[in-house]
This record gives structure tokens, C-alpha cells and sequence, in this order.
């Protein structure tokens, strides 16, 4: 089974917290994450290390849950990887470790319906953490594909399907050529964000 990495598990463990105070443990709770994940890339005995990457509310968790926690001998890291110096620091770290990074993405088929889903969580963050992490996983996802050409990059679109049932379907490119032209039009900014969803 998967070693599984979750800022947002962390978070649970940490004293006095609730999901309403969410955003006020983020920051510890993904210093505590960033730590095991360090500590678990010197364990042997795997040799996948996936790095989760979306924007808040864009079904990674679900995600995890449905098609890779089950996944064996492979180190799992939960996170949105929303910037490219975070996501620059892990790659190298896994490669330094000789294993073999994976980029598992997961981009909802509409802004406004991942918005309204965050809206509902238990979790509390204020919209600016949607923006952010949104605007900021598509820019890190693009910076990955031109500078880490050999790293292997998936790319998955959640959407409801009736019952409001998500749902995941994989993307295939032919080459990296494409992987970048179809990330280059995900390309939006934090402001551009707030426009698609008044």
C-alpha cells in the first residue's frame, strides 16, 4: 500500500484545531508535511514518489482515495504544488534520492463549480487561498513540463456526473510538445480567476 502524505491529515493531529480555523494551521501543517515527506524519501523499499498538484476543491482528495491509495511501493505527497520553488525543491530531492518523480494533476472542468465546492467544505479557507492555489498549480504544473522533460506528468479533469458524483477522466498527450500547448492555455491569473466567477 502507498505511504500517504497529507498536509491536510497533519492538520487534524495538531492541538486546538478545527475545520473552521483551517487556514490558520496551514502553514504549520504544511511545514510538519514537508518534513515527513523528507524523512520518508530515505526509506528504500519504493521507488515512485507521486506529488499531487490542483488548485483547492479540485477533487486531489477524492482522487487519492478513488485510483492511487492502493497503489503499492510508492511514496504518495498530498499538496497542491503551487509554486514553482516548492515544487523545483521536492523534484530535486526525489531525484537525489534516486527515485522516480510522478506529477499526478487534477484540474476541475470548471472554475465556478470547484468554487462552489470549496464554499461547502468543512475545511475554511478564505477565496483568496482558491485563487492562489488554483492560479498557481497551473503555472507550476507549466514550469514542470518545460524544465523537467523526463519527469512523468499526468494530467486528470474531475467533473459531476448526475447523482453529483465526481468523476475522473485522464488526458492523453502524444508528446511533451502538447502536454505544454494544452497547459499553456490553462494558463490563468489570480485576478483572471475572480472574473471567470462574478
Amino acid at each position: 500500500m502507498a505511504i500517504l502524505i497529507s498536509a491536510d491529515d497533519i492538520k487534524k493531529k495538531l492541538p486546538d484545531y478545527s475545520p473552521e480555523k483551517a487556514e490558520q494551521y496551514h502553514r504549520e501543517s504544511a511545514r510538519l508535511a514537508d518534513r515527513e515527506f523528507e524523512n520518508k524519501l530515505k526509506v528504500a523499499g519504493f521507488r515512485e514518489v507521486i506529488l499531487m498538484s490542483g488548485g483547492a476543491a479540485s477533487g486531489k482528495t477524492e482522487f487519492l482515495a478513488t485510483h492511487l491509495v492502493n497503489r503499492k511501493n510508492c511514496l504518495i505527497l498530498d499538496a497542491t504544488l503551487s509554486t514553482e520553488e516548492g515544487a523545483g525543491i521536492k523534484l530535486k530531492k526525489i531525484i537525489k534520492a534516486k527515485k522516480d518523480p510522478i506529477i499526478y494533476a487534477v484540474i476541475p472542468d470548471g472554475l465556478k463549480r470547484a468554487f462552489v465546492a470549496f464554499l461547502h467544505r468543512d475545511r475554511k479557507f478564505s477565496d483568496a487561498h482558491f485563487y492562489k492555489t488554483h492560479s498557481g498549480s497551473r503555472r507550476t504544473l507549466l514550469w514542470i513540463a518545460k524544465n523537467y522533460p523526463d519527469v512523468e506528468m499526468n494530467i486528470v479533469e474531475s467533473s459531476y456526473i448526475k447523482g453529483r458524483r465526481l468523476q475522473f477522466s485522464g488526458l492523453k498527450f502524444d508528446s511533451r510538445r502538447l502536454l505544454v500547448s494544452y497547459l499553456s492555455g490553462l494558463q490563468v491569473t489570480e485576478a483572471g480567476i475572480i472574473e471567470q466567477l462574478i
